[in-house]
């Protein structure tokens, strides 16, 4: 068994989490962000109460996210109450969380049996039993990454190390232009650290703007993916699933998301993925470097992946704990292999 520990809970739990009326009256907050990070309350919740008000009035479905000053608010609505949590786009904390949030909130409310302006009053007992949330939803996602290491099929891993190096073997076939990572960091000032980790962890990537600029790219992207060998389009006329890369000049229809990433060249943007701290390191080391030195660069900075699996594969305990995000990409990296 590869045991892995969450280093601090306070660590972890770096959040903001508001419960407010449907208008953005605020009942409660509990705030364990850096003093460094300044959020307004006032701000956020005029914006949540803006989009609940506008969605009463549209008939169509609306986001229970979105992206807020580099982090993702995630926000629940019910019975007239809503609970929201502001959270790094790297955090274990999701939209999942908030229904059980809530539910402590009126737990309390109900055994004191208070309104809900008067929730101040009781703002200890609150923050205790919301506390004791965040640390228990925290366990389960342990819990949860120990069972997939469990019931990882051994053959996954041993089929992955065989990869090592036959992703630069397939990239290295045949006549290819590569575009260097200077020209690619002004064709995208950022988001390629969005793209480094799609490819890891298989987040399909779409890659749209001018075809001769477009190929190439697609091409120089594949040296990024020392993981695995990509299935790879460098051109259609029309967006096709199934690619880990695919080149096109028309995705209308695609909504960018956490599982769908577009690095629209004409705009120079990178749309949709996951941010990520730990890869934006690596993509800040890529200008200058040829594409074999790109792919020494992340396969080197990518064995630990390996290091993790090879203890998982003879259920050994590691002494050593990953940082939290590392586990996360651990973990979805596992859980595409055990699905």
């Amino acid at each position: 068994m590869l045991v892995i520990a969450f280093n601090s809970v306070s660590r972890v739990t770096e959040v903001k989490i508001l419960i407010t009326t449907k208008n953005g009256e605020l009942l409660y907050q509990y705030d364990s962000l850096p003093d460094s990070v300044v959020h307004d309350n006032a701000l956020v919740t005029g914006l949540i109460s803006a989009i609940i008000a506008l969605s009463s009035e549209v008939v169509c479905s609306f986001p229970r996210e979105i992206e807020y000053e580099g982090k993702i608010l995630y926000f629940y609505y019910e019975n007239d109450l809503v609970a929201s949590i502001l959270a790094d786009i790297e955090s274990p904390f999701n939209g999942n969380i908030l229904p059980l949030l809530l539910a402590e909130f009126k737990s309390v409310q109900i055994k004191h049996k208070f309104h809900a302006f008067e929730a101040l009053r009781y703002e200890n007992e609150i923050g205790k039993n919301i506390k004791s949330c965040l640390a228990e939803y925290l366990s389960n996602i342990q819990r949860n990454m120990i069972t997939i290491f469990e019931k990882t099929d051994l053959t996954d891993y041993d089929s992955l190390i065989k990869l090592k190096n036959v992703a630069k073997d397939g990239a290295l076939e045949g006549n290819i232009d590569f575009l260097s990572f200077e020209v690619i960091g002004r064709l995208l000032p950022e988001g390629l650290d969005k793209i480094l980790y799609g490819l890891v962890i298989g987040i399909p990537v779409v890659v749209a703007g001018n075809r001769n600029v477009v190929e190439t790219m697609v091409q120089s992207l594949r040296f990024l993916s020392p993981t695995k060998l990509l299935k790879v389009k460098l051109w259609s006329h029309n967006y096709e699933k199934g690619f880990d890369i695919i080149g096109t000049n028309d995705f209308r229809g695609l909504i960018p998301s956490h599982s769908l990433i577009i690095a629209n060249l004409d705009d120079g943007i990178v749309y949709g993925g996951l941010s990520s701290q730990y890869f934006q390191d690596i993509a800040t080391q890529l200008p200058g470097l040829t594409a074999l030195e790109a792919y020494s660069l992340v396969r080197s900075e990518l064995d630990w992946i390996f290091r993790a699996l090879e203890a998982l594969s003879i259920r050994a305990h590691s002494k050593d704990s990953l940082p939290l995000e590392k586990q996360m990409i651990l973990l979805k990296l596992l859980e595409k292999l055990h699905g």
